[in-house]
């Protein structure tokens, strides 16, 4: 069957589902990465690189994508013949212009100078990430998917210690550590070669989390790089209520480069709505670390659950402007530190009881 997404179609198995990440195989075509790939377009854009490549070409449709949208030179990488296939009848069916290399994105890496790397394989991102770091031009940037969540948020702790060597207690926090874990592996990366990141953005979306940074040479700033990269523990960062333990290392720096951020715009035929409501959640996230989260509020202070809008008036109260966070519809972050904030909405709480 026919798919229409951006201003591309392509072939796609009948069985593919119309929601959710789908079963891995030739020609996978996940629906539920639109976003993804909206995003990454956007992003495109304000980056403006000349040659990029996507590394995992499964039907083809992020490379036309970049194509078609982004009218940049690309490349294609895959090594599965029969998606060599789908991918050469999708780009010929929309007359797109690109290179396709029937090998590993590795191996395309180190062979040509790229100014944008895409790395969004099905699973773990860690066994591609070195590459992507090592064969990226000085100034690049790169683009990574993960949906290892369950690792990433601390599902099974083992698993999490030997392939981030981090740990991770699954708690409301839980996708923030993750993505802050996923930032800092890469950062750790880059560092052992005497490079160094700068995250532009970041998101968790349903079942993946998405990283796009920008990858620079220089051990000094590497060095400097590394000073946030370090552990946290929630019972000093946030509150006595939850537990003394320490986690990490994790990414304490920005998540986002705002003013990188602000240049992005919806890409043709994207909802944009949705995309603008989506993008303005990510500029809050720079705020703090963590957030205070009015769901946790109320179970430690054995209250009702505190409305944002009655949140958002105690902290304005206090000369404190309340903003969202897109890690949880209960969660609210400002410019002021978190222990604060949640101390400041428990006493309230309390209050509200008596």
């Amino acid at each position: 069957m026919l798919v229409q997404e951006g201003s591309c179609r392509i072939e796609v198995d009948d069985s593919t589902p119309s929601k959710g990440p789908g079963k891995s195989g030739a020609g996978f075509y996940n629906a539920s990465q639109k976003m993804n790939r909206d995003v990454t377009l956007s992003a495109l854009k304000v980056i403006g690189p000349k040659r990029v490549l996507d590394g995992f070409g499964a039907t083809g449709i992020r490379a036309i994508r970049f194509q078609l949208e982004g009218g940049c030179e690309v490349h294609v990488s895959e090594i599965n013949p029969a998606s060599l296939k789908i991918i050469e009848n999708n780009v010929k069916l929309n007359s797109a212009p690109i290179t396709i290399h029937a090998e590993s994105f590795a191996e395309t890496s180190r062979k040509i100078p790229f100014d944008y790397i895409d790395v969004d394989p099905y699973g773990s991102v860690v066994p591609y990430l070195d590459a992507a770091i090592a064969n990226i031009k000085n100034n690049g940037y790169i683009g990574a998917t993960a949906t290892d969540l369950s690792v990433l948020t601390g599902s099974y702790p083992e698993k999490t210690f030997r392939r981030y060597e981090s740990v991770i207690i699954k708690d409301t926090f839980k996708h923030e550590k993750g993505l802050r874990l996923l930032v800092a592996y890469a950062a750790r990366r880059a560092a052992a070669i005497d490079k160094y990141i700068r995250p532009v953005i970041s998101f968790w979306s349903g079942h993946y989390y998405r990283m796009i940074f920008q990858v620079k040479s220089g051990s000094r700033e590497a060095d400097n790089m590394l000073s946030r990269v370090r552990t946290i523990n929630l019972h000093d960062h946030v509150s006595k209520n939850y537990a003394d333990k320490t986690e990490g290392p994790l990414w304490t720096g920005d998540l986002e480069d705002n003013t990188f951020i602000e240049k992005m715009q919806p890409t043709e035929r994207s909802n944009n709505e949705k995309f603008k409501s989506f993008v303005d959640l990510l500029k809050n996230e720079n705020r703090s670390l963590f957030f205070t989260d009015l769901q946790d509020v109320a179970r430690y202070m054995r209250s009702d659950v505190m409305s944002l809008s009655r949140a958002g008036e105690i902290l304005e109260s206090a000369g404190i402007e309340m903003k969202r966070t897109h890690f949880s519809y209960t969660g609210i972050k400002s410019n002021r530190p978190v222990s604060e904030i949640f101390a400041m909405i428990s006493e309230q709480s309390q209050r509200q009881k008596q």
